[in-house]
């Protein structure tokens, strides 16, 4: 694979500068030989974002789980060992009642944490397929471990078929704020 340094023409194609392409060994070679092109790594796994948002969302409601961003992921779109990684922020108040914060997939509950005198949650949630479109190991549990003592979550997500994510708040005070105000979906694409 290679990077175009120039606007060049190879038989019959025009790619721009910084375009990249894949020829045969012996055409790369000669583009690279004068100057017109570098060899560029192959990306193997390439990484697309599936959703994302920072325009922040908060909770009107009190004692109700509420949606504060939902997509779909489409059947197909993810593969039997894609990694799907979310990435919310959640801010709220710092008072003694609870802020419960959630990710739902296909509404089963894959995260979830009850908050009180903190003022953000910031996890990095991550779901990998386990050679199997209905089969996902979940590597970190609300924390980063070297050494662990509690064995890995599973789970059993059909993404076969087109699945719902949720990212929720809930707060039991009307007098608490809690707002969503990031959040990034990414998938990995696995081979």
């Amino acid at each position: 694979m290679i990077r175009f340094l120039n606007d060049e023409t190879v038989a019959g194609h025009r790619f721009g500068k910084g375009a990249i392409a894949r020829f045969d060994s012996a055409t790369e070679a000669q583009l690279i030989a004068v100057a017109d092109a570098e060899n560029y790594p192959l990306i193997s796994r390439p990484i697309e974002i599936l959703s994302g948002s920072a325009v922040a969302t908060s909770c009107a409601l009190t004692a109700i789980d509420e949606v504060l961003a939902s997509f779909t992921i489409a059947a197909g779109i993810l593969g039997v060992n894609s990694v799907l990684q979310i990435e919310p922020l959640w801010t709220f108040a710092s008072s003694a009642n609870n802020k419960v914060l959630k990710i739902k997939i296909g509404g089963m509950t894959v995260y979830s944490a009850t908050r009180t005198t903190s003022v953000k949650e910031a996890p990095l949630f991550v779901l990998a397929n386990r050679n199997s479109l209905a089969s996902q190991i979940h590597p970190y549990d609300n924390n980063y471990v070297v050494g662990g003592l509690d064995t890995p979550v599973t789970s059993a997500i059909n993404f076969a078929n087109a699945q719902t994510v949720e990212i929720t708040g809930l707060r039991t005070n009307s007098g608490d704020t809690l707002t969503l105000e990031y959040y990034r979906i990414l998938h990995f694409i696995g081979d």
